[in-house]
């Protein structure tokens, strides 16, 4: 059997017991039932990131990012954070390519089920080639719920480009650490299923894949993309460009996931290998002839550290 059949076999059957449910992770490299935040406090994160493959979805040339972030996190389970992505190839000048600033609010339902939800707003230069790149905005609702063998994490997401899509995910993981609480390791195994609609993949193709050829009257060319129309990150020039099928909801990618995070009270480190399954290509007719997306299956990595700012408040 396929590995993708498997997966998708396995996960659909899971999607309907009946436990909670989620989009994104509740919280990042924590297990589902730690212990709520005492106290408030700042979070410095600095990062980078092997290439910005979204949904199993990537640009054909690699987009590696060097980031870095601040956020607040108050112990009601309110958080802020504005974060920053310089490109990080030797391909392309380094840039500055994406701000992002986001908040949400996390809560407990009860022991074992917990939720969030978040707002991000994206800022992206009129050069970036990440497939995300034509992404305006995201606002979702995530739950998660402990299963006891694994935890179970999924919700919904609307993302905002030239449309709006709908976008779902489904992840199982299960929760291992050692150490005492001030130097503790964990990993976090898990299995990943997105499904959504695809109005960002469609923008992004129309506005950064493809450059358009200005003598066009077909209202297509909006104006020049990137043009990384193949492997060899040569540019294409087209007249037209016509999806063929809509914007159907279909699953978009499996992914399996190994987060490993080392933390003390005060700073920490992480990596995360990522190994992404794209599934279900969008079909397009490209100057009236018909091409299909070519997807690959993608591994990559973040990896970086924080440091954390404790705020105690003093009683009154």
């Amino acid at each position: 059997m396929k590995l993708t059949t498997y997966l998708s076999s396995a996960l659909l059957a899971i999607l309907f017991l009946p436990h909670g449910l989620k989009a994104q992770d509740i919280q990042d490299n924590n297990s589902i039932d730690s212990v709520p935040v005492k106290f408030s406090f700042f979070k410095i994160t600095s990062s980078y990131l092997s290439d910005a493959v979204y949904s199993g979805r990537k640009d054909s040339a690699r987009v590696p990012y060097l980031k870095a972030a601040i956020g607040y996190f108050d112990k009601s389970g309110f958080h802020a954070e504005v974060e920053t992505s310089v490109l990080a190839t030797t391909s392309e000048p380094q840039r500055l390519d994406l701000i992002t600033a986001g908040a949400g609010y996390s809560f407990k339902l009860s022991k074992k089920l917990e939720g969030e939800v978040s707002a991000s707003k994206f800022f992206y230069t009129d050069a970036s080639f990440a497939v995300q790149s034509e992404l305006k905005a995201i606002t979702g609702l995530s739950l998660g719920y402990d299963a006891d063998i694994f935890a179970i994490n999924t919700g919904v997401d609307l993302l905002f480009s030239t449309g709006t899509d709908v976008l779902t995910n489904l992840k199982l993981s299960h929760y291992f650490e050692r150490g005492p609480a001030a130097h503790l390791w964990t990993v976090t195994p898990a299995v990943e299923l997105n499904a959504g609609t695809q109005h960002f993949n469609q923008a992004y193709y129309a506005n950064r894949k493809f450059n358009f050829a200005t003598t066009s009257n077909s209202g297509s060319g909006r104006k020049s993309g990137k043009g990384h129309a193949n492997t060899s990150g040569s540019s294409t020039t087209v007249k037209t460009l016509v999806f063929t099928e809509g914007n159907k909801f279909s699953i978009l990618d499996y992914e399996l996931g190994l987060p490993l995070t080392y933390e003390t009270s005060r700073f920490g480190a992480f990596i995360t290998p990522t190994y992404a399954i794209p599934v279900h290509p969008v079909e397009y007719l490209l100057d009236n002839k018909l091409e299909k997306e070519v997807l690959s299956n993608s591994f990559f990595i973040e990896l970086g550290g924080f440091i954390k700012l404790n705020i105690h408040h003093k009683k009154t």
